[in-house]
């Protein structure tokens, strides 16, 4: 007989000495399956038990006890845990304390949400989360065996980071995890640089900034606070780089669908590029109408041309919706960027020359002749 660690009331006749777990799927030779033995019960959850497991606390929300217990499995088996188990959204909101907007930074890393739940569906429980600035650095993936374009539209509206349809696989799991994760810790660091560059700010003008400056319930400085970051830089004559990028066919979509499909869109795309890599001096602005401004604190064209290259192709491979958009289902952005004391100008100039030129290009402002801008 031969048992599944994690599960130890299932036990099963085999033959031979190195076979799948029938429990688990997992390979095991003459003993208990490696993955679920190195998972023990603790209060609220299971962790990796010593020598297994990683550093990531990942919140599982499922009502079907053997998924949560599978998934746990094939992520423990990739070296990923600690694990939270939630058997419905409301169980998983309480744990991640939604209703608390500030205060410590959440604990856990991130969510895997199955859509289908009882009472709340997993879909609206995304979108509270994701509502909470205080978790606005937790991805969240829904593992779902639904797969068709109306839940996959209504998941990344409401949020969400990933998809993964059900049953899923560990390479589909440890993919997609990983990504997420490495979001994760790009958009903590760069959210951390640019409060810290808002104390200097502060203690440079020796006041606080407007909290009317930033965009309510996310963080970044909005178009208010770009115009004056923009002044500021002008006033110091200032040699940097700016890029300026814009969703194709926003207007469009806010016109037709309204203003909450437009900002959940806008806060998808400043979410991926929050996670991109970034210097000391960096900031990141929301611009307004589906725009965003990385203002660099050096002059070099090759690293806003680069950072405009990684963003565009990081929205393109997240395949965001875009119901109202010309050039295809999914979200596509256009991008300027110039160098110099008229950055800001420059860039301007050719993200409006991308954008006259049916998007989804990037265009050194530069190359665009003054009277065209």
């Amino acid at each position: 007989m031969w048992r599944c660690g994690r599960l130890p009331g299932r036990q099963v006749p085999v033959t031979g000495s190195h076979r799948p777990c029938p429990i688990c799927g997992r390979m095991q030779e003459g003993g208990p399956c490696w993955s679920m033995t190195g998972m023990t019960g603790v209060s609220g959850g299971c962790r990796p038990a010593k020598g297994t497991g990683g550093n990531d606390m990942i919140l599982i929300v499922e009502d079907i006890e053997e998924v949560r217990e599978l998934l746990a499995a094939q992520l423990n088996a990739c070296g990923y845990g600690p694990f939270i188990m939630a058997a419905s959204a409301e169980e998983a909101l309480a744990t991640l304390d939604v209703g608390r907007i500030e205060g410590e930074q959440c604990p856990v890393d991130i969510v895997l949400m199955d859509i289908m739940l009882p009472e709340m569906d997993g879909i609206t429980a995304t979108c509270l989360i994701k509502d909470n600035p205080r978790l606005a650095d937790v991805p969240v993936i829904m593992v779902s065996s639904l797969e068709d374009e109306e839940t996959l539209n209504q998941a990344f509206i409401a949020g969400a980071f990933d998809f993964v349809v059900k049953p899923a696989s560990v390479m589909a799991l440890r993919a997609r995890v990983q990504s997420a994760l490495r979001w994760r810790t790009e958009a903590r660091r760069r959210r951390a640089r640019e409060g810290e560059l808002a104390e200097l700010a502060a203690d440079r003008r020796q006041l606080s900034l407007s909290d009317a400056g930033f965009v309510a319930g996310l963080g970044w400085p909005g178009p208010a606070q770009t115009l004056q970051l923009l002044s500021e830089r002008a006033q110091r004559r200032h040699h940097g780089a700016v890029l300026m990028a814009a969703i194709d066919d926003f207007g469009r979509l806010e016109e037709v669908d309204g203003a909450d499909p437009a900002a959940a869109l806008t806060r998808r795309v400043m979410e991926l590029a929050a996670g991109l890599p970034g210097r000391i001096g960096d900031v990141l602005t929301m611009a307004g109408d589906g725009r965003l401004a990385i203002l660099f604190q050096n002059a070099d064209p090759g690293l806003a041309r680069d950072t405009a290259e990684r963003l565009v192709e990081l929205v393109g491979r997240a395949r965001i919706p875009h119901p109202r958009s010309n050039a295809g289902p999914h979200v596509t952005l256009s991008a300027g960027y110039g160098v110099g004391l008229e950055a800001a100008a420059i860039a301007r100039r050719g993200l409006d020359h991308a954008r006259a030129h049916g998007g989804g290009r990037i265009v050194d402002g530069a190359m665009v002749p003054s009277e065209e801008g």
